[in-house]
Formats: C-alpha cells, structure tokens, sequence
C-alpha cells in the first residue's frame, strides 16, 4: 500500500474515540450549518449495508455538508494534493478521508475504498473529479462506477445546492445565511448499470457514469454535461 494511503488509516474500523468525537462533531456541524445556512435535507441514504455516495463538487464546503446530512458516516476519498494541506492534513486524518493521487491509477487507494464497503460502510466520492468554478456540472469521471461494478454497492446520487454560492471557489470564508439543500436520490444498482450497458468494461463505465450524472443533473436542476454534448451531437 503506498505511504499517503497507509496514513490515511481508513481500511480498518474507526476506534471508539475516533468514532464517539466524529459524531459529536457532525453533530455539532449539523446545527450549524441549519442555524447559518438553513441547511434543508432531502431524501436519506439506505440505513444499512455498503453504499457509494457520488455528489456534484462546486465548493469546499461540500464534503461537510454531504457528511452533516448524512445518517451515516461518510468516507470520502479526495485529492492527494488536498489532503496533504500542511494546516488540515490533522483534520483529514482523523475523519479517514482517503487520498488520490493525480498521477497513478490508485489501485491501492481504490483497493482501500473496497474494504471500506466490503465491511458495509459508506464510500464518498466527487465523480467530477474536482470543483465546478461556476456551480455548473462538470463531466462525470468512472471512478466511482469502478467501485460498484466490482463490489455491487448501490451508489446513491447526491444534489448539492447552495454551496456555490454560500462559498465559491476561491473565497476565503463562507457567506452566512445563504441558503443550502442537499438531496439524496435514490440509489442506482448493479444491475440497472448492467442493464443500460453491453460490451466492454470501459464501454459499461461510460455509460454508468452518465447515467449517475444524469441523476445529479436531475437533483440539483441542471443538465448534465453528457446530456449537454448528446444534445450538441444529435443537432450537428
């Protein structure tokens, strides 16, 4: 296992400190962002079993939302540049996150996410890869579909609404009183990814990615970016 992987500590379980302070903490997080930002939650995640969470990405404030929202606890995977933050590296750390790196396949850190649900937990993944500067969708990436094809979790589309403007990209802290809703779609199986896509894996990842952008799409009112280019496509 590679050293950022190694540290992130997230394959085995979370001890009872670290578990009995996260959940103090999102508690605490939850109250905040409703007294702040109104926060509104639509929708839930199954209650039990392994599940990947795939959530649009316009602002950093994103994985604490996702992760407040949530009746479960969330183990995001996020940039390894991100998490290697000299001032937050701590905080990442001990909430499990699990880092990627821009340059590798990350087999290692994509094995580590496996165990995380083959234990039943819950994965948390942006699918676009990075943060939308204008709030709009970006192209969904397959990675997240790579950890339902080879474990059969269901993956539950998230809509995230608000954040951008609440804390765009780029601004140093977030405007209070700005409106948040987050919407848990329902979850896509397997076997509905098996049975939209033939032929070969890379084919079968393709389409299974829009379709989980499509869902995002849907829930936070906008059109996908795969939409957007058949649309373009079939007017030419």
């Amino acid at each position: 296992m590679d050293p950022a992987t190694r540290r992130a500590g997230v394959t085995a379980p979370p001890g009872w400190l670290n578990e009995a302070s996260f959940r103090l903490f999102r508690l605490g997080t939850r109250l905040f962002l409703r007294v702040f930002f109104g926060l509104r939650v639509e929708g839930e995640l199954p209650r039990t079993g392994p599940v990947v969470v795939a959530a649009n990405h316009a602002s950093f404030l994103d994985p604490l939302l996702v992760g407040a929202a949530s009746g479960r606890r969330v183990f995001f995977m996020m940039t390894e540049v991100v998490w290697r933050s000299p001032r937050l590296n701590w905080f990442y750390r001990w909430q499990r996150t699990l880092p990627l790196s821009t340059r590798g396949a990350n087999r290692e850190a994509l094995r580590a996410a496996r165990q995380i649900l083959q234990r039943g937990a819950v994965v948390g993944i942006f699918p676009e890869g990075g943060i939308s500067r204008d709030g709009k969708l970006l192209l969904g990436s397959p990675g997240a579909v790579s950890l339902v094809l080879s474990e059969g979790a269901p993956i539950v589309p998230v809509g995230i609404v608000g954040a951008q403007r609440a804390m765009p990209f780029g601004a140093p802290r977030p405007r209070l009183f700005s409106p948040i809703t987050i919407r848990f779609g329902q979850p896509i199986t397997a076997a509905e990814f098996d049975a939209a896509a033939s032929g070969d894996r890379r084919h079968r990842l393709q389409l299974a990615t829009a379709r989980i952008m499509e869902r995002i799409g849907a829930l936070t009112g906008q059109e996908s970016r795969e939409q957007e280019l058949r649309r373009l496509r079939a007017a030419d």
